[in-house]
């Protein structure tokens, strides 16, 4: 065995600049790049359970609730998770010193192979809930769990494994793990049997540019030059708290005229407010300018991970109001920052209006904080950096 070689276990042909393990990695092997970091390898041409999983899923989205009745291949891939079929696998492990698994679907999927792997195991899982519960929640109907529940709750021995199994586990922060204790009854005493396995880096990302200028979006969308613009890009859905969003923007836009909010996104399973000072873009291959274009980003996460667009927007200097839970809590250390966090919605409320009262440069002077802390903590090579030196600490184990 080779004792200087890392797997990275994700097909490189699937990275991109999205969300996830996916975008996560993207932004990784940009900075391994920059550093010409050696050794260090991705599979490529391979798709692993993960990957199948997505792209089956995202094909069948529109079919549900009819999925368990009509999708009897999608049933068969369930069954070869729940029953540990081993995936095909022609990788020799043993070349490897260190295996990294940035999904406990890949890593159970190869479970008989780690068997005999004399190397270390690290897995990173990015879900913000339990996997398992993040695959079910998002392909199954409930009315459909309800009649399958029993059956497809046996993925959670998928997610035991990995956690189990893995030497290190890798988190970008303590506070990222919050979901995990909040949704998994069992995560409290997996991390206490694992407690020495855990490792924290903060992920980093590839800085940002607005394509399109400030000054043409907000004509583009009737907006005017003066009003006090807050952007909001994601999914629409209760776990990123649109909802609440809604209900924020419902109080400001009542009695501040000069207030607008842009959001991106598609829309569903939640749906826009009726207000003219409430512009839904859509979905969007240049939410950067949407950003760019806003005084403001709030980020209303109910539960989160570590969020990438927190990252995104820090890098094109706006400043961000965020919700006081999971991995957003980790900010909370840089005392000078441009970020406020709120803990209910009169507080969001309160601070949105407070910072509408200030001067544009005053406004923008917040947003470049962000921009500076960006710089020096959370981009791709200092990412690629603090990569290296955490796999350099367990070579002598």
């Amino acid at each position: 065995m080779e004792n200087n070689k890392i797997l990275i276990y994700k097909n490189i042909n699937m990275l991109k600049p999205t969300g996830g393990p996916n975008g996560y990695l993207y932004n990784l092997k940009k900075g391994l790049d920059i550093v010409e970091a050696k050794n260090i390898e991705f599979i490529n041409n391979t798709y692993t359970i993960e990957d199948k999983v997505h792209i089956v899923f995202k094909k069948i989205k529109k079919l549900i609730p009819k999925f368990i009745r009509r999708n009897a291949n999608n049933i068969r891939l369930y069954n070869s998770i729940i029953n540990g079929k081993k995936e095909n696998n022609e990788i020799e492990f043993n070349n490897y010193k260190f295996i990294h698994f940035h999904s406990t679907f890949d890593m159970y999927s190869v479970k008989d192979t780690l068997v005999n792997y004399k190397g270390k195991v690290l897995l990173t899982s990015h879900s913000p809930k339990p996997a398992y519960q993040e695959l079910i929640d998002s392909c199954i109907d409930k009315y459909t769990m309800n009649n399958v529940k029993e059956k497809y709750n046996k993925l959670e021995q998928v997610d035991e494994y990995a956690f189990n199994r893995a030497d290190y586990i890798v988190f970008p922060c303590e506070e990222a793990e919050e979901p995990y204790y909040n949704q998994w009854e069992k995560y409290k005493s997996i991390k206490e049997i694992n407690k020495e396995k855990y490792r924290y880096i903060p992920t980093g990302i590839s800085g940002c540019i607005a394509n399109i200028t400030e000054n043409e979006i907000r004509q583009k969308y009737n907006i005017p030059k003066d009003a006090f613009l807050i952007s909001y890009v994601g999914r629409h859905n209760e776990v990123k708290g649109y909802d609440r969003l809604k209900e924020i923007a419902k109080k400001v836009l009542k009695d501040n005229k000069d207030i607008y909010f842009i959001i991106a996104g598609k829309e569903g399973p939640l749906y826009k407010i009726e207000n003219e000072k409430w512009i839904e873009v859509g979905w969007t291959n240049d939410p950067h300018s949407i950003i760019g274009a806003s005084d403001l980003f709030i980020l209303p996460n109910r539960e989160t991970y570590f969020d990438l667009i927190l990252l995104e927007v820090m890098s094109l200097g706006i400043s961000i109001l965020a919700s006081y839970t999971g991995g957003n809590k980790y900010f909370k250390k840089y005392e000078n920052s441009g970020i406020e966090f709120f803990e209910n919605e009169a507080d969001a409320i309160t601070k949105i209006i407070n910072l509408s009262k200030l001067s544009k440069n005053e406004i923008k002077d917040i947003g470049n904080r962000n921009k500076k802390i960006y710089e020096k903590n959370f981009n791709e090579e200092k990412f690629a950096k603090n990569y290296i030196e955490l796999i350099e600490t367990f070579k002598g184990d």
